[in-house]
């Protein structure tokens, strides 16, 4: 059973991580999204934090602004549960400011 949940995440700036793969050697990239989330609870109130997103390569022509994050759970080799970013959907004044990703015009297109 899967509930859809959407995350509000305002995404301020990027950082680039340059890596070598172990076991190739392989050359590659990691786009991480500097993000703040705001979220709220009866016992602490509207708390306000900043953190990194790993950005999938899907996503990674996705200029800053705000959006409702999807995110699908996946369980890791160390068994760990852990959330993995699918989708991102304008949010706010981002909705019309933001064009599709050439792909995504590219399926539009066809």
């Amino acid at each position: 059973m899967s509930v859809d949940s959407k995350h509000h995440v305002r995404i301020v700036g990027f950082k680039v991580i340059d890596f070598k793969n172990k076991v190739t050697g392989v050359p590659g990239q990691m786009k991480l999204a500097q993000c703040i989330l705001t979220s709220e609870s009866a016992e602490k109130g509207q708390q306000v934090v900043v953190g990194e997103l790993l950005m999938p390569r899907h996503l990674n022509e996705t200029p800053i602004g705000e959006y409702l994050a999807e995110f699908e759970l996946s369980v890791g080799k160390d068994l760990r549960v852990t959330a993995r970013l699918t989708h991102l959907h304008p949010f706010g004044q981002n909705a019309t400011s933001v064009r599709p990703s050439s792909k995504e015009a590219e399926k539009k297109a066809a």
